[in-house]
Formats: C-alpha cells, sequence, structure tokens
C-alpha cells in the first residue's frame, strides 16, 4: 500500500473514510496515531504488522480552497461532470496522486425524487472507471415532528439497478453499498441481511488499497444490490415496476451483452402514464406526454419520469414534432429518424421562481445508467427556466453547462435536447443534436497532480477541522465527542455518555423548540470530581457572523432534545446498537457553550465573545501554512474557565497547536 491521500467534503467524511481503511485491514494494523504536522491538514501514521514502515495518510477537509483542485482533475480525466464525492481517496506514488476510489455517506436511501440526486456523481466516477462506493444504512427510521419513528420510505427500484446496470456496461464498480443502521432492530436485520454488505465493503476497500483482485468481491456486491432490488419489488405496495424476477432476467440479460431497451420492448411492456404537475406546463408539453402516455412504455417504471420508444413509435414522434415545430433543424430531424429505440427524460429542471430543482441534476444521468451508453436519450425540458438560459443554450451551450450544474448534467448525457418550455417565447430552436455542444464540453487535457497540504484560504472548514483533532486527538481520552456538524457535514445525531452506556438521539430536527440552534459541536468533558460538562460549539469563518445570544440557544436545543428518550444505545465498547427507551438526568450534567471562528482582530474578537453569550470562544489562528496554529481560549463565566483550564493542562506536547487562555472581564 502506498501513501494515502483523503479529499473529503469536510472533517467528518475525512475521519470516517480513515474508519474504513483501518476496518479493513483489521487484525494486521499493528497501530495509528496523528503525526505532528499540521492540524489544518492532519496526517496519520498506518502501522501494518506485514510492514516495516508505516503509511501516512493526509486529511484534506473542504473541496475546492487547495493548489489543485481535484475535482477539475477528475474532470480533465474524462468525468463528465464536476460533482463531488463526500470522499475521494488517492494514493501518491512517484510524486503523483492517483485516484483509488469515491466515497458518498448517507444515513439512508432517499425516496422521491430525491433518489436520483446523486446519480450524476456515480456516473461522472464511473465514466473515468473510478469506483463510486454510495454507502447507505439499511434498516433505520426516520422520526416525525414529535419524535416518534416514521414508515421508513425506499427509491424505486430502478435507481439501485441503475447503478448495477452502469457497473456491468463500465466494468467499474458503481454500486450503493447497504450497512447496517445503527437503528436496525432484529427484524430490519433479518429481513435484509441478504443484503447487507458491511464486511463486503471493507473487503473491498483493502483489495483496492493493497491491489489485489476485486472481481470476487465486485460479484458479491452485485448480487447484493440485485437482491434488494428484487425485495423492493416484492414489498412494494404500488404496482408500475418490473416484478422481482423480471429485474432477475433484465441483469441476466445485460451480464450477456444484452440491452435494458430490447428486454422491455420484447418482454417488459408496461404503459407509462407519469404525470407532470406545475402550473406553467404549456398545452404542447401536455401534448408531447399524452403521446409518449399512449405510444410509450416505462424505462422499467410506469411512475418514473423516463419512458422509451420503440422504433416504430420513434418514426410517429418524429410526425408530431414536425407538425407542432415547422422549423426543426435538419440535424435534429435525421437524428429521430434512426432505426432504433429511444429513451426519453422529462425534466422539469426549475421550479417556479426559475431557480434550478436540485434534484433533477440526477435525472438524464439516471436514464442513462439504466440505458446505457450505446442507446439514444432525448431529454425533454419542461420546467420555467429563465429566459437567460434559452439565450445561452442556442448561442453558447458550453458556457451554459460550465456555470450551472443541471446544463452539464443535461447535456453530458443526453444525445439530445427538446425545449417546451413558458418562459422559451420564440428563442430556442426546440430541437438540439449534441453536435450543438458536444464537441467543446468533451475537449479536456489531464495532467498529473500533488497536492500540497495546507490550503490556500482558510475558513470554517479549519475551524472545525481543529476543535476535532485538538478535542479528540490531543487532549487525552476525558473528552467524548457527541456529534461533529461542519459545513455539509453529518447532524443525523447526538450521542452522550451516561451510566456506561452510549446513548443516541438520530434523526436530528433543524430546530427543537423556540429560541434554539442546533450545534455544529457536541463534547463531554469528564473532569475529575466533576460532573461531566457537556459542551455544545458554534463555528464560523469569522466573528462578526457569530449571532448574538447563540450561547444560550445552543444549550436550549439540546436540553429540549434531551426530554425525549434516546433513540438508540450500546455498552461502552461495545459496537452493536439497539433501541432505546432511557433518558438522560439533565441534573446530573453541567451545560456550557461555546463559539468558534478565525481570529480577525482583538476588538471584533472580544466583541463576539461578549454579543454570543457564550461561556467560551475558541479563537484560531494559523501561520506558516497551517503547519503551526494558535488558539486562544477566552473565558467569561467560571465553568468557561474550568473547560479552557482543563484543555489547556492535558494538550499533548507538540508544535502543530499552541493553546493560551484569555479571561475576559467580567469571568
Amino acid at each position: 500500500m502506498n501513501d494515502l491521500h483523503i479529499h473529503g467534503d469536510n472533517i467528518v467524511e475525512c475521519q470516517r473514510a480513515l474508519d474504513l481503511i483501518v476496518q479493513s485491514f483489521s487484525s494486521e494494523v499493528e497501530g495509528i496515531q496523528l503525526i505532528d504536522k499540521s492540524i489544518a491538514c492532519p496526517t496519520f501514521s498506518l502501522k501494518l504488522k506485514s510492514k516495516n514502515t508505516p503509511n501516512s495518510i493526509t486529511f484534506f477537509p473542504g473541496f475546492g480552497r487547495w493548489e489543485k483542485d481535484i475535482l477539475s482533475s477528475i474532470h480533465e480525466r474524462g468525468g463528465v461532470l464536476r460533482e463531488a464525492a463526500d470522499v475521494i481517496v488517492t494514493e501518491v506514488s512517484n510524486d503523483e496522486e492517483n485516484p483509488l476510489f469515491a466515497i458518498e455517506f448517507c444515513g439512508a436511501l432517499p425516496a422521491g425524487n430525491q433518489a436520483w440526486q446523486r446519480s450524476g456523481r456515480a456516473y461522472s466516477y464511473g465514466a473515468v472507471k473510478i469506483p463510486y462506493l454510495y454507502i447507505s444504512e439499511l434498516g433505520g427510521y426516520e422520526l416525525d415532528k414529535d419524535r416518534n419513528r416514521k414508515a421508513p420510505r425506499l427509491p424505486n427500484p430502478a435507481v439501485p439497478f441503475s447503478y448495477l446496470s452502469f457497473s456491468i456496461e463500465r466494468d467499474t464498480p458503481v454500486f450503493p453499498v447497504f450497512v447496517t443502521a445503527p437503528g436496525a432492530d432484529e427484524d430490519s436485520r433479518s429481513f435484509y441481511k441478504n443484503e447487507f454488505a458491511d464486511q463486503e465493503l471493507l473487503a473491498f476497500i483493502r483489495s483496492v488499497l493493497v491491489r489485489e483482485d476485486t472481481s470476487e468481491t465486485f460479484d458479491l456486491l452485485q448480487r447484493k444490490v440485485l437482491s434488494f432490488v428484487k425485495k423492493k419489488a416484492e414489498t412494494s405496495r404500488c404496482n408500475g415496476t418490473l416484478s422481482a424476477l423480471q429485474w432477475e432476467k433484465v441483469y441476466e440479460e445485460l451480464k450477456s451483452g444484452g440491452s435494458i431497451s430490447d428486454f422491455l420492448i420484447q418482454t417488459a411492456k408496461q404503459k407509462w402514464s407519469k404525470t407532470a404537475y406545475i402550473a406553467d406546463l404549456t398545452n404542447k408539453a401536455k401534448q408531447l406526454m399524452d403521446f409518449a402516455k399512449e405510444k410509450s412504455i416505462g424505462l422499467t417504471s410506469t411512475k418514473l419520469p423516463m419512458c422509451l420508444l420503440d422504433q416504430t413509435s420513434r418514426q410517429e414522434f418524429l410526425t408530431v414534432l414536425e407538425a407542432m415545430y415547422p422549423n426543426l433543424t435538419i440535424d435534429f430531424k435525421d437524428w429521430l429518424k434512426k432505426d432504433r429505440p429511444l429513451g426519453i427524460c422529462w425534466i422539469m429542471g426549475f421550479k417556479p421562481g426559475g431557480d434550478d430543482a436540485r434534484p433533477d441534476r440526477g435525472l438524464a444521468p439516471l436514464a442513462r445508467m439504466l440505458l446505457g451508453t450505446e442507446h439514444d436519450l432525448l431529454s425533454i425540458v419542461y420546467g420555467p427556466a429563465p429566459k437567460s438560459t434559452w439565450h445561452s443554450l442556442d448561442s453558447n451551450p458550453t458556457n451554459l453547462a460550465n456555470r450551472n450544474g443541471l446544463w452539464e448534467a443535461i447535456l453530458e448525457t443526453s444525445d439530445a435536447v427538446l425545449i417546451e418550455s413558458a418562459t422559451d417565447e420564440n428563442i430556442t430552436k426546440k430541437g438540439y443534436v449534441g453536435l450543438h455542444w458536444y464537441q467543446d464540453l468533451t475537449e479536456r487535457t489531464p495532467s498529473s497532480f500533488l497536492i500540497p497540504s495546507y490550503p490556500t484560504r482558510y475558513g470554517e472548514n479549519d475551524v472545525d477541522t481543529s476543535i476535532h483533532i485538538l478535542l479528540t486527538k490531543l487532549c487525552g481520552d476525558n473528552i467524548f465527542e457527541g456529534m461533529c456538524n461542519p459545513p455539509g457535514g453529518d447532524w443525523s445525531g447526538v450521542s452522550i455518555l451516561s451510566n456506561e452506556k452510549e446513548l443516541r438521539w438520530v434523526s436530528l430536527p433543524r430546530v427543537s423548540g423556540p429560541n434554539t440552534k442546533r450545534p455544529d459541536h457536541v463534547f463531554q468533558f469528564f473532569i475529575e470530581k466533576e460532573n461531566p460538562i457537556i459542551l455544545s460549539i458554534e463555528s464560523k469563518e469569522r466573528p462578526s457572523t457569530l449571532e448574538e445570544n447563540i450561547g444560550p440557544r445552543l444549550t436550549e436545543y439540546l436540553l429540549y432534545l434531551f426530554e425525549s428518550n434516546a433513540s438508540i444505545e450500546r455498552c461502552v465498547g461495545l459496537t452493536d446498537w439497539s433501541h432505546s427507551n432511557e433518558a438522560i438526568n439533565i441534573e446530573k450534567f453541567e451545560f456550557a457553550s461555546a463559539g468558534a471562528f478565525l481570529s480577525d482582530s482583538v476588538e471584533k474578537n472580544n466583541d463576539a465573545v461578549w454579543r454570543s453569550s457564550t461561556d467560551l470562544n475558541l479563537v484560531v489562528t494559523f501561520q506558516n501554512n497551517g503547519k503551526n496554529c494558535h488558539i486562544d481560549i477566552c473565558t467569561i463565566t467560571p465553568i468557561g474557565e474550568k473547560i479552557a483550564k482543563y484543555i489547556s493542562s492535558n494538550i499533548a506536547q507538540n508544535s502543530m497547536v499552541k493553546i493560551s487562555i484569555v479571561q475576559l472581564n467580567g469571568s
């Protein structure tokens, strides 16, 4: 194994990836420790028993703020969309980084139109043969506003199957990988026992890192995805999808080199019946949909905004379009005359005010992943885009794609587009084929890269990273991290240690009662001869953005949350969770609050401390390309001073971070 770089959306995703890597080597790990380099860009030394020298693993938290943008590098290699996975792991060899795999972390499989929001990412990484692991928890549950359990929602089987179809075509693992949700009960664990791939995930990661053959694990992961697809089809409450047997047959068809379109047309015709519900739907758009309802079949589902025309219906569709749009270009009409099936993707794309409907970014990639790259795909865009969009599409589609992720996804994955929108007032030519944009979009020059381990600018990500590393790695074992929620991070739960148990509240609300604010961090301090202290922290980039009176609101959020029982629990030191009906006695804990931000000026820092009504503030300064970090802990109250002194007296000796305590008048 070579040295590794972990590029992540934030420190949480980087830490999760490291944990998976360590677990993948299991008993082979002799030790792992933080190296005294940079708190903003942490480096760990991983020692394996089979190697004389340890490997270094370096975190790069936060995309788009390094000397070289790894997302641009993926794009240069042929990744058609500039979509960021949660994590990209690269190996370092001969002063060059080589992407090994990408990971998406998801607490639960999204349903509805959210189900395909990550399809663009999967498509982009698979296009350049970078394995994309969409790690999703199964068996958990959501809570309603009263923190009662809701019935689980799962996606249409077509969505996970599209990953399977694409993986087969590209011979690259692009999978949802199902792992056991912490809140899964025994019934769920039994029900999904054939779909859970916790061990296969670790086996695959290890094989990639040490360059072993991954084909066996690849096949196992495929079968587990198919098993989930079949189970979802069997247990679906509504009709409109393929049967479990048909999903099995189409899988075998793809494995033997066949196509999904031929299979559906020949053996699994289901009448398509999707309806669009928007006020701005034009009469012509309704006519187009009415034709599709009469002539098309569902692209594996009758309810999704994707359908399929056979060769005969495709020619009839051309006749309809020629009558509706007399000025269609010759190129567009010639393209429609092709004697083969046609996939159609129906994209609303825009909200009534003209803003992008973000989940629709994944709709055209989803259709492409199902169809395969050798089959024709027409995207029909019918939402009320701003008029400027139509001018850009007509005159400069490359620029439109470069500045708009929705259009990048549509143009990169479609062979042609048809516009029927209420805001297109004779602006576009209605129909466009790939020659209008494709050549410019695909001209890229890949280059090698090795990203230096310091950001070109510092921001909130560095504040969050410093807090996490300081309190979990440098201050001993008597601090417990209950939540870490950096920008784009995970606020799925808060944990508290009580009576030898870890109690966890999941499915956190954004607010929990009046005058509350969900913290960015929650830590529990166990100071000798004291009640445990629960510290909630609000992190910002600058002191000016720290909200007035935020301290009491952070505490109130937790107090309100802790009025309910914990969702799940486990004994300290064990891994398995179970449902919980246990609460904590808040009288046995002390509560404190803090702000954290980059240093601006002494006056602004002090103003933020007083304005925030917190017990302490952490003021972070970076020097020497992040190799040196100074944190002033400004205290106001006795409990704030107690926490500051504990941190200062327990910090490990190192050159990465220096702590100073600043007592403000009134403490």
